[in-house]
């Protein structure tokens, strides 16, 4: 790949861990306002604004997972093994943590209205499930994308490193 394409993807995962950053933060802050109703089996009533921070992890997840092979193509593209690993290693450490990030967003997904309003909770009793409270799902939800947003940086630095790199060996 050429070097203007690896700065160009250096850019837009520190541009993507911004993001995810502030939705992040949006998330941690709206998880306060989610209600817990165990006895009832009524769903938290979900704030439009972290609905909206919601969403914006969704699809800045997506871009993430559309942009996988092009980032696994300029980590084979290097010619410096050792430099090379390092990259793969930042970019499969990116992949673990979309996975995980994933799997939080669908979980706080079901238990917030929507499409899937079965009852969330059974009654009370010694054979009751444990849940978690739906606030405490947003903060986890949090942790995970500021891990993935950590995860982006770092990759982001690597590339923008190896592009120096090779920048002043060309000259």
């Amino acid at each position: 790949m050429s070097q203007m394409s690896t700065d160009q993807l250096a850019v837009a995962s520190a541009a993507q861990a911004a993001r995810l950053r502030r939705a992040a933060a949006t998330i941690r802050r709206e998880a306060g306002g989610l209600s817990y109703h165990p006895a009832t089996g009524r769903r938290p009533q979900a704030s439009p604004v972290l609905l909206a921070a919601l969403d914006e992890v969704e699809r800045a997840v997506r871009e993430i997972q559309r942009g996988a092979q092009e980032r696994a193509a300029d980590g084979t593209a290097l010619e410096d093994a050792a430099r090379a690993d390092g990259l793969r290693a930042a970019d499969a450490a990116v992949d673990a943590s979309v996975g995980v990030v994933v799997a939080a967003a669908d979980v706080l997904r079901g238990v917030l209205p929507g499409e899937r309003d079965a009852s969330v909770d059974a009654p009370y009793g010694a054979s009751a499930p444990r849940r978690p409270h739906p606030g405490a799902l947003a903060t986890l939800l949090a942790e995970r994308v500021e891990e993935l947003a950590r995860a982006l940086e770092v990759a982001a630095i690597i590339r923008a490193n190896l592009g120096r790199s090779a920048r002043t060996r060309e000259t």
